[in-house]
């Protein structure tokens, strides 16, 4: 097996096609079938079912294909370093986010990345942090911002802050006339609850209402930060998150943001410890660092704390 035949075999198994993914790799169809064929013998499985239509992948082909764009991402990422070490760090890096963190931090980032690092072209992926880790150990992403607790094994992680989760509802609201909100505030509170079950804020709640044998109010449920506010704008309920995410809201008195008493968000830096970060990465890492110490310092963060 060489890199040649996978990236044949990725060629087809995306197209499905042999006349499509032979004028991709700008090869005849005969020497694209010779490959695959090549690769099926050593391999020892069959790859694609032939049809009149094209070629299908079996499963053992999926399998196949993950596996190959995760090793073929790795090539090109190598031959990048090398040329890396004769110039300024550059090529793309992918930033794994939040969807609220992704509002407070993309603009930020870009700007300091094309001041500092103009050879490196970012791209930015939204998710929550079980995708995000996904992401990070297939590659698709060479670091994301993610909430303790996670799994370690194959990450490599940097502490950056910790965080305070906030009731958060209109200025006007009795409930948030107080300097902070103990748990057993919240019984009964029209709660608009935001994020993925057992993740990031809703898992430091639920948890913390579980001990206090509190049962949540639950008025609806969703994904992310932007829609919560929306809700809470329109007076449907209050919702638990952090303060930062709605932080142009807080500044225009029209929200209000009140921290919940023992709710943090511990943050961390996290790449795949299995492959080397390219000199782009690395270069980003600390520029991320540096823009979120500065937010943090010169107070555009509310309720958090370096670490």
């Amino acid at each position: 097996m060489d890199l040649r035949q996978l990236r044949y075999f990725v060629a087809l198994a995306t197209q499905q096609h042999y006349g499509k993914a032979a004028g991709i790799l700008h090869v005849t169809q005969p020497a694209l079938s010779r490959q695959i064929r090549l690769l099926e013998e050593e391999l020892g499985v069959q790859l694609f079912e032939r049809h009149a239509r094209g070629a299908a992948p079996t499963d053992e082909a999926r399998l196949l294909l993950e596996r190959a764009l995760f090793l073929l991402r790795y090539v090109d990422q190598i031959k990048s370093d090398l040329l890396a070490r004769q110039r300024e760090p550059r090529g793309p890096v992918a930033i794994g986010l939040s969807p609220g963190l992704a509002q407070q931090l993309t603009v930020l980032l870009t700007k300091a990345v094309l001041q500092y690092l103009p050879e490196v072209r970012l791209r930015f992926i939204e998710g929550f942090a079980p995708s995000l880790q996904t992401m990070l150990a297939q590659g698709e992403v060479d670091i994301a911002l993610l909430i303790e607790p996670i799994e370690r094994s194959n990450l490599s992680t940097l502490p950056l802050l910790k965080e305070q989760i906030c009731l958060i509802g209109l200025p006007d609201d009795p409930r948030l006339r107080k300097p902070k909100i103990r748990m057993r505030d919240l019984a009964g509170v029209p709660l608009i609850m935001t994020g993925l079950v057992k993740s990031g804020v809703r898992l430091e709640l639920e948890a913390a209402a579980a001990r206090a044998k509190l049962e949540l109010h639950r008025v609806v449920e969703v994904e992310t930060a932007e829609v919560a506010r929306r809700l809470v704008l329109d007076g449907v309920g209050l919702t638990a998150h952090f303060a930062a995410a709605v932080q142009e809201d807080l500044a225009a008195s029209r929200l209000r943001a009140v921290p919940i008493d023992g709710l943090f968000l511990h943050r961390v830096l996290a790449r795949a410890s299995d492959r080397p970060a390219s000199r782009a990465t690395e270069g980003v890492m600390g520029v991320l660092r540096t823009v979120i110490e500065r937010h943090v310092r010169e107070g555009h963060w509310p309720n958090a704390q370096l670490s």
